[in-house]
């Protein structure tokens, strides 16, 4: 009776293992056209404003990261009137992801104060907003349609 539990209780723990390697691997291998998705969002009626392309070392500045392990950036903001942003990010590996999120987190909270003054009723975008970490990838969605933005950020990435 012992040896039957022991090796049910060994079983068990391989299959858990397996499956969580299983979906640990599935967002390692995900591929994302930062290009396209930034395109689909754009595309999608989602911003009030007209949002422009962001050189990369101007988005690097704005942000203060570090360069070392940003593979490629994307990135269009609003003309200054709205908050709305869209911002994606590929990194090398995942080494610095959490600390790139906590540096646009921050950002934000800093927007959130500046528009509070300035243009109160953006500050709910700021509020609202898709911060979405993929595999490598940091992608962030400031518009007028957080739930729009969510869905096409999610089919996007599962296709």
């Amino acid at each position: 009776m012992k040896k039957s539990m022991i090796i049910i209780a060994v079983i068990i723990a391989i299959i858990v293992v397996g499956i969580g390697i299983a979906f640990s691997n599935m967002d390692n291998n995900i591929n994302v056209d930062i290009q396209k998705l930034a395109e689909e969002l754009i595309n999608a009626q989602i911003f009030e404003d007209d949002l422009s392309p962001i050189e990369r070392d101007s988005v690097i500045k704005k942000y203060n990261f570090s360069d070392k392990n940003i593979k490629n950036i994307n990135s269009y903001v609003g003309t200054g009137a709205t908050s709305e942003e869209i911002l994606i990010i590929e990194l090398l590996n995942k080494e610095d992801i959490n600390t790139m999120k906590k540096i646009i987190e921050t950002k934000i909270e800093e927007r959130k104060i500046d528009f509070e003054n300035y243009l109160p009723k953006e500050v709910y975008k700021l509020e609202n907003y898709n911060l979405e970490i993929r595999g490598n990838y940091i992608i962030l969605c400031i518009s007028s349609d957080y739930d729009k933005a969510k869905e096409i950020i999610d089919i996007y990435i599962n296709r």
